[in-house]
């Protein structure tokens, strides 16, 4: 069988996996096994799984392809240690991967983004991704094999994973959730739910299924304005799902149990004044909710960078109204880490 007719491997649930070996006369078991050597031992080849039968590990190979993308391109920032990763699909797209060490070192917090669709539909107007277009969804595949390869290729085992790369992942949802299962089992990576993000521009019906089906893992919502008008002007989704209206059904709907539901919102110079910090604490008036301040990346998006003074003050202005928040520090400046940069580039010199 030709590697271009091959299944991805990693597109199977643990389930779906056991059937495959009872199929090959082997036992339950041999999933688990599998499973270990896909995301604990993540190694590059059946071959190297030296607990199965030789005509086993060539069964598998004749059948499946392990790794669904190839690097493509790597830049490490000189700065803080911020990594990119660039990769290539099996039908020849591209998309991205940031490893972000939260302290510049490998001993602290070590995040990996990953991207959930090639470009995005969403036409977000700070976005580079956006600039784009969407093309196609990722496999449960593409998006685990970004995991392993910045694992393999870094060295490194990243503690937390955010859905927060390319593509909105809420349009992709039972890939995502699939990916993010796997990432949590216990035979998988063996993440835990409270390190796993899930990020979205706020697509209400599946904001609402997420938590109707009482899915663990953190949720995040990409506000970056709290006045309608505004945000229309930048975030398309606006007029189909508007945000009052996303407040109003995760008011109703969100366990106050989970852990805190993020905001994430890009300071801009026209979107931090006194009011719109008075809009936040009226829209999310629960102590459940943390906002997560963005500096918004440098570029040619024609938007206004507010100043260090300016940032501090709407900052101040939150935390006088009880406001949780925190804000982001922004990393790789020197390697164009913000998603959509390095692939843009790509398919820009395609053209």
């Amino acid at each position: 069988m030709s590697e271009m007719n091959k299944a991805f491997i990693k597109n199977l649930p643990i389930d779906a996996v056991e059937r495959v070996f009872a199929a090959l006369g082997e036992k339950p078991y041999r999933a688990k096994q599998l499973f270990n050597w896909l995301y604990e031992k993540n190694v590059g080849s059946f071959h190297d799984m030296t607990n199965f039968s030789k005509e086993l590990r060539q069964g598998l190979d004749d059948s499946y392809e392990l790794s669904a993308l190839v690097l493509e391109d790597r830049l490490v920032s000189a700065l803080d240690g911020t990594e990119k990763y660039l990769f290539k699909t099996r039908d020849g797209h591209f998309i991205e991967s940031v490893l972000i060490r939260r302290d510049g070192t490998d001993e602290g917090r070590l995040t990996v983004c990953v991207s959930s669709q090639v470009g995005c539909p969403m036409g977000c107007g700070f976005c580079q991704t956006a600039r784009i277009g969407f093309k196609r969804n990722l496999e449960p595949a593409e998006i685990l094999d970004q995991l392993c390869h910045v694992r393999r290729i870094s060295d490194l085992r990243n503690n937390n994973v955010v859905f927060m790369g390319m593509g909105e992942p809420f349009l992709n949802y039972e890939n995502v959730l699939t990916a993010a299962d796997i990432m949590n089992y216990s035979y998988g990576f063996h993440l835990s739910v409270r390190k796993i993000t899930i990020s979205t521009c706020g697509i209400l019906p599946a904001i609402e299924r997420y938590i109707d089906e009482k899915r663990p893992y953190n949720l995040a919502i990409s506000l970056n304005d709290a006045d309608p008008v505004k945000r229309a002007r930048f975030m398309p989704v606006e007029k189909k799902y508007p945000i009052e209206s996303v407040a109003a059904l995760l008011e109703e709907k969100f366990p106050v149990s989970r852990n805190r539901l993020t905001l994430e919102y890009i300071m801009r110079k026209d979107n931090i004044s006194s009011e719109d910090a008075g809009r936040l604490k009226k829209m999310f008036r629960h102590g459940w909710i943390k906002l997560n301040l963005i500096p918004l990346n440098r570029g040619d998006h024609g938007m206004e960078l507010p100043s260090v003074g300016e940032v501090e003050r709407f900052v101040k202005e939150l935390e006088i109204m009880n406001v949780p928040v925190s804000v982001r520090k922004s990393s790789g400046t020197d390697i164009d880490g913000a998603c959509g940069q390095l692939s843009g580039r790509r398919y820009h010199e395609a053209k």
